[in-house]
Order: C-alpha cells, then sequence, then structure tokens
C-alpha cells in the first residue's frame, strides 16, 4: 500500500533538478514532479497520526484550540531547497505539517510540555523554539519535528512530520505576511520582497511579541512610531482592507465534508475554488492536487494548497490567507498601533 516506486537517493537526485531547472526558469520536468509528488504524498497517513495526538493534547489544554494539517506546496519545496543548498528532498522535514493556535504563549509552551511528556510511539527528533529565538522576518511559532513509527507500516517508518504551535496574534500576523506576498509576488516570509515590507513586518512581530508578554507600554514605544510612519508611508490599511474584497466568488464551500481539502485561489479571476474529499480519499485528492499545481504553475496570481479541517468555518480560520481575510491582522494593529 505505502511502497515508492523509487529510491530515496534517486527522490534527492529529483530534488536537486528540481531546483536546477528553477533557478533556469525552466519548466519543471514531468519526471521529476511526479517523483516529488509520490514522495510527499506517502506522508499523508504519518501526517494523520501524529496530528491526532496534537488535536488531543490541544484541546485538552484549550477546547477552542484550533487545529490545521497541509503538505508542503511544490514551489514552497523547489524555494527551500534552492534557499538551503546542502538539504535533500528525501531529507526535508516539513513535508507534511500539522498546526495548533492557542490563545496566549502560556499556552503555547503548555502544550508542547504536555506533548514532550506523552507517551507514544514516535520520536522527537527536533524542536525550534521561534517564539523566544524569533526569525529575521519576524515570524514567531514553537517547532517540533517527529520521525514517523508504526508497527503495521514499516515502510512509512521514519518519515518526518512537523508541529506548529502558535498564538493566534502570531497567527494573525503570518496570514498577514503570506497574502501581502501573494499579491506582491515576493516571498516574504522566506525574507525576500521589499525592504520596507520586510521591516514592517518585522516591527508588528517584536509589537505583538511584547504585548503578549504583558510588557509595559513604554517598551514599544519606539516600535509603535516606526509602525506609524511605516503604515502610513505603505498604505498598509488600504492596502490590506482592499486585498480582503478582492474575492467575488467562493465555489464549493457549501459541499464542504470533513477530510481533505483542496483550495485554489486566482487574484486574477478573484475567485476560490475549494474541492472536498470525503473520507481522507487520498488517491483522488492526490491527482486533483497534481493538476491543480500544473494550472496554478501556468497561471499568475494563482495558489493552490492541500489541506485538511473539520469544518469551512475552520478551514477559513486556520487558512485565511486563501481567503484572502486579513481583517483579524488589521483589528490587532488598529488596538495596539492607533
Amino acid at each position: 500500500m505505502y511502497v515508492l516506486s523509487v529510491s530515496k537517493k534517486e527522490i534527492g537526485r529529483a530534488g536537486d533538478r528540481l531546483v536546477t531547472q528553477h533557478g533556469l526558469s525552466e519548466r519543471y520536468k514531468e519526471e521529476d514532479v511526479q517523483i516529488l509528488h509520490e514522495w510527499r504524498m506517502l506522508h499523508l497517513y504519518p501526517l494523520s497520526r501524529i496530528r491526532f495526538y496534537l488535536e488531543r493534547d490541544a484541546v485538552s489544554l484549550n477546547k477552542n484550540a484550533l487545529l490545521s494539517s497541509r503538505i508542503k506546496r511544490l514551489p514552497s519545496i523547489v524555494t527551500k531547497l534552492a534557499r538551503f543548498p546542502e538539504m535533500k528532498l528525501n531529507k526535508m522535514q516539513d513535508l507534511g505539517g500539522c498546526r495548533a493556535i492557542l490563545d496566549n504563549i502560556d499556552q503555547v509552551y503548555a502544550l508542547v510540555d504536555k506533548i514532550k511528556s506523552a507517551r507514544f510511539s514516535h520520536e522527537l527528533v527536533r524542536t525550534d523554539d521561534y517564539m523566544r529565538n524569533v526569525k529575521d522576518s519576524g515570524y514567531r511559532s514553537f517547532h517540533m519535528v517527529y520521525s514517523f513509527q508504526n508497527k503495521k507500516y514499516p515502510s512509512l517508518n521514519s518519515l518526518r512530520i512537523e508541529m506548529q504551535i502558535r498564538t493566534a496574534i502570531q497567527h494573525s500576523w503570518a496570514t498577514a505576511v503570506e497574502m501581502v506576498g501573494l499579491f506582491r509576488k515576493e516571498s516574504l516570509k522566506s525574507g525576500f520582497g521589499d525592504i520596507k515590507w520586510l521591516r514592517f513586518f518585522e516591527l508588528v512581530s517584536e509589537l505583538f511579541y511584547k504585548i503578549e508578554n504583558k510588557e509595559s507600554s513604554g517598551s514599544y514605544i519606539a516600535i509603535s512610531e516606526e509602525l506609524r510612519y511605516l503604515s502610513e508611508e505603505l498604505n498598509v490599511f488600504n492596502i490590506l482592507t482592499a486585498y480582503n474584497a478582492v474575492v467575488s466568488h467562493i465555489e464549493g464551500s457549501e459541499k464542504y465534508n470533513k477530510g481533505l481539502c483542496i483550495i485554489v485561489v486566482d487574484t486574477v479571476k478573484r475567485n476560490i475554488n475549494i474541492k472536498n474529499f470525503e473520507n481522507n480519499n487520498h488517491a483522488q485528492a492526490a491527482s486533483v492536487y497534481v493538476e491543480s499545481e500544473k494550472y496554478c504553475a501556468e497561471n499568475k496570481g494563482c495558489e493552490v494548497a492541500m489541506v485538511s479541517v473539520s469544518s469551512i468555518s475552520e478551514l477559513k480560520s486556520a487558512y485565511p490567507a486563501y481567503f484572502l481575510d486579513t481583517k483579524t491582522f488589521l483589528n490587532n494593529l488598529s488596538r495596539f498601533v492607533f
């Protein structure tokens, strides 16, 4: 059932070739894309199991915790391989990822401790505390990477799945970064793009963190002043409000059932299409995902993602960037800056 048609060394070589094609602005070779796709789809079952433990422990701390999971997108995979030349596709640790969004920083660390002390067969192989050790871009979250272990499907053993745990305010920040990057066609979340937008989001991240840590207002007066200046210069509120109004039609949400879904965002045609696969029909979802990625590769202003949540309302809350929704971010910014 879960068997690769190629070796892991060949997976690594396919990743190397995709990076070369990306650098030369060539179209990706079909066979290399197929190898990548087969490799990441192998992570779907381990992802569902690791997410189960994350959801169980998150909900025990906060019944309103928001849970989601996703398979990494082809453009994101190739961009990451290009940024880190020493990385190999067959050893990438976040092809499958699940996320918990909680109310505050205390809950984040409580969940981290709870998961670390839990008894299950999967092996914790890496932790990254980007809450305290913030990335240059301003990104904050707590990451935990698990090596999947399962006696029933030994061929899946050692596949890596990443957990991300963050606060709702941090999630609103990440949403805004992703959405501005989508419209500007810049990888702001990776630290690439307009220097003023990068500085703006770096400052917002610092401000939000100080506020969540309940630091005195005097500690962020200078940050607020620079943010006011940049917000006016970049026309942040008007631009993000305009982005929120871009979508004229959402197709497929009225038929949503629990399971895997594929979201296609087209900022040119101004619509969102949701394809839902009941009972986690992995084979059908995988086929549609490949075709959707091909479509987006040939059409500017298009993004596609394969995700899993329990309801359409959770889908919108967990992935607001794909619904072009930055209202929460703007509300937070208004409360703390203006």
